[in-house]
């Protein structure tokens, strides 16, 4: 009768309670992708931020797995408006949506509607300009870190000659993929020091 329940607390008839979402996003915490530590960084000053608002742990598991796998798109939606809410509005021209994988069957981009919800809140537009070059296993699906490594060129951009851009992804894993967009968006012409992620296990 209700096909849809809460991932995190079981309420019948919604695909997500919004308050249930707001529990699990902390302040947004900024952090160097390349070293993992706090930014700004001393290591890497000129190197890539990402602002993640929660933990790859506990009931978020289910809720991200819920948002990717099972249809539930407005959980995206509404991650997206919770960053934008949470994180300081970006001073750039563009979100950019980190594209599904090359041959992925999954019906809709999971990241490209958390970049929408946040575009809604802070009116910047969305771009999809990225692209995979090769077919890629998800960062996520290994437990090795050490072996999640792309080659150079995995992801390549559209022109974006003089914009700057924001990097937007569901959970960051590694940071590799991040890294990979960011180089990628750089050779493409455009201006990228930032990204936001929903969660991040690093």
């Amino acid at each position: 009768m209700w096909p849809a329940s809460c991932p995190v607390c079981g309420r019948l008839a919604v695909k997500a309670c919004p308050e249930c979402l707001e529990s699990l996003a902390s302040e947004s915490s900024k952090f160097c992708v390349t070293c993992r530590r706090g930014f700004p960084c001393e290591r890497h000053p000129d190197g890539l931020s990402c602002s993640s608002l929660s933990r790859y742990i506990g009931p978020n598991i289910d809720v991200i797995k819920s948002m990717k796998y099972a249809s539930r798109k407005t959980i995206a939606v509404m991650m997206g408006k919770i960053i934008a809410g949470r994180v300081m509005r970006p001073d750039v021209d563009i979100l950019v949506p980190i594209p599904l994988h090359k041959g992925s069957e999954r019906e809709y981009n999971q990241t490209e509607l958390i970049a929408r919800g946040a575009s809604e809140i802070w009116d910047i537009p969305v771009k999809n300009c990225l692209r995979w070059t090769m077919y890629a296993p998800s960062q996520a699906s290994s437990s090795d870190y050490s072996d999640r490594t792309l080659p150079p060129g995995a992801i390549e951009a559209a022109s974006v000659t003089g914009l700057r851009a924001l990097l937007v992804d569901d959970v960051c894993t590694t940071g590799n993929t991040l890294m990979a967009a960011a180089i990628a968006l750089t050779r493409a012409g455009a201006s990228v020091r930032e990204a936001v992620t929903w969660s991040r296990s690093i």
